[in-house]
């Protein structure tokens, strides 16, 4: 399966845009992703990984560090996971969930937290087949 997982960089970006307007079914605005990007690129607290397919990137995982009151460790949350649909069930989503797990491991993180959107049955099952458990819901509110 000659799929490399690494860290993303600058030259990623259009790749990532691309599957992140896929996993959102809708398209983004490119020059606030651009921005955001290129802004969190640089936050020691956030890692953006990607896997790279005989020199294309195929899939992205986003690892967020936080510090939060109620936990008495660091610990992070898991942004974004998305696979190039032709590619998805085929292993590459579980490297990338490998790969975050071993950097929570050795940032000595509490835990990893995610979540999905209700309709995303698969992606469920995928999470739940990994060992994370059901614990929260999530309530939004739009503002704009």
């Amino acid at each position: 399966m000659n799929t490399i997982i690494r860290e993303a960089n600058s030259d990623d970006f259009e790749s990532i845009y691309s599957l992140i307007c896929d996993l959102e079914d809708q398209q983004m605005d490119k020059e606030s992703f651009k921005i955001i990007y290129s802004k969190n690129l640089g936050d020691p607290n956030i890692y953006y990984l990607v896997a790279d397919k005989s020199n294309s990137v195929v899939g992205f995982i986003s690892l967020h560090v936080q510090h939060i009151l109620h936990h008495s460790k660091p610990t992070c949350e898991l942004q974004e996971l998305t696979i190039n649909s032709d590619l998805r069930g085929i292993g590459i989503g579980g490297l990338l969930m490998k790969e975050v797990e071993i950097i929570a491991r050795k940032l000595n993180l509490e835990e990893i937290e995610l979540t999905t959107k209700i309709h995303r049955e698969r992606a469920q099952e995928f999470y739940r087949n990994l060992g994370y458990i059901h614990t929260h819901n999530k309530f939004v509110k739009k503002l704009y």
